[in-house]
């Protein structure tokens, strides 16, 4: 794996967005389209406070309505580590930490979860699906087209998988259990801008609920029904008929170096062998090299570049964070352990 050639791709002279981005388009200054209809960063911090008003209107609502008050999608990362604290003490939310074992949570992150929710004091739930499955998915996300384009200018497709299983996991505990609100740590560019609150209607979601696992059955096999499907039974028995998705990351307004700060409180400790866009999981930087190699770009650009357009990251340190390519024995590594071959991505 190689970096393209001096001059090949243009960079934004802002954010940082390259040239091989999907739909993107630069004016004469440098700028790009994203840039030219973003407002000024001080304008960032109105439109979160909105946000946060938002938020705490839907806490108010379905405060003490269940065992729980909200299921936090917890990776032991510094983002979901950071709303898992915001949750607990500044929101006063009984939270329920819940996180997906995929196989390759780095050690350091292992000690994290139990650090972070053992200093916050919450109740805490680990998951393991299946090795054989979780492999067998990641290697057909490498191979394989699964995911739709606007979801790969999010993330790599072997992390969209894993995310959506993880979603799918949090939805059907909050069904089991009752609980009104499930939060994850996503940050701008991870999701849709619009995705700071979003009610899902259960009734409503049935049939593209349907269409989704009739995907996942076909790329995936028969396991998938477990891991991505709800079930009618499971829909029905439970008394709730919405549920509240939150992403408060895109409310607060904080800088990593902040966010690092506060959660090292909790006991918190950086990763050093997750890459430098990841604060969890060793199979990053293998979804960065597949995502690379197929489109062409860093698919963590477009929350960088966001990061950098709301004043929450330097351009400096954006265009270190795109241009760090993973190292390729250690690719070579990740992709052996799901019985990828690389000349097969």
């Amino acid at each position: 794996m190689s970096a393209p050639a001096a001059g090949e791709v243009r960079l934004c002279v802002r954010c940082v967005l390259p040239s091989t981005f999907p739909g993107i388009s630069f004016d004469a200054r440098g700028l790009c389209s994203l840039c030219q209809d973003a407002p000024p960063a001080p304008e960032f911090e109105k439109i979160r406070g909105d946000l946060r008003r938002k938020l705490e209107a839907v806490f108010d609502a379905n405060r003490g309505k269940a065992e729980y008050d909200v299921i936090v999608a917890f990776s032991g990362g510094k983002d979901s580590s950071y709303t898992l604290m915001a949750l607990t003490r500044t929101y006063g939310l009984k939270c329920l930490a819940v996180t997906i074992d995929n196989g390759f949570i780095a050690e350091q992150a292992q000690k994290n979860l139990r650090a972070v929710t053992s200093s916050l004091g919450i109740d805490f739930l680990l998951f393991t699906p299946a090795p054989v499955f979780m492999h067998h998915l990641y290697k057909t996300s490498a191979t394989t087209p699964v995911h739709t384009k606007a979801a790969l200018t999010r993330a790599s497709s072997i992390c969209n998988s894993c995310i959506n299983l993880i979603n799918n996991h949090m939805v059907k505990l909050a069904l089991e259990k009752s609980v009104p609100i499930i939060a994850g740590g996503y940050i701008g560019g991870q999701v849709p801008k619009d995705s700071v609150i979003m009610v899902m209607d259960l009734d409503v979601q049935a049939r593209f609920r349907s269409e989704a696992i009739k995907r996942y059955l076909k790329h995936f096999g028969p396991d998938a029904e477990g891991y991505f499907g709800i079930g009618d039974t499971l829909v029905a028995r439970s008394a709730l008929r919405k549920i509240n998705i939150v992403n408060p990351m895109l409310a607060f307004g904080v800088s990593e170096e902040r966010i690092i700060e506060e959660i090292s409180e909790l006991g918190w400790r950086k990763t050093a062998d997750t890459g430098s866009n990841s604060t969890n999981c060793l199979l990053n930087d293998l979804g960065i090299a597949v995502h690379y190699k197929q489109h062409r770009y860093n698919p963590y650009v477009n929350e960088i570049a966001e990061q950098v357009r709301t004043g929450l990251m330097s351009r400096e340190d954006a265009i270190h964070k795109v241009q760090d390519i993973p190292d390729f024995a250690r690719v070579e590594r990740q992709a052996r352990a799901i019985g990828l071959e690389w000349g097969d991505v």
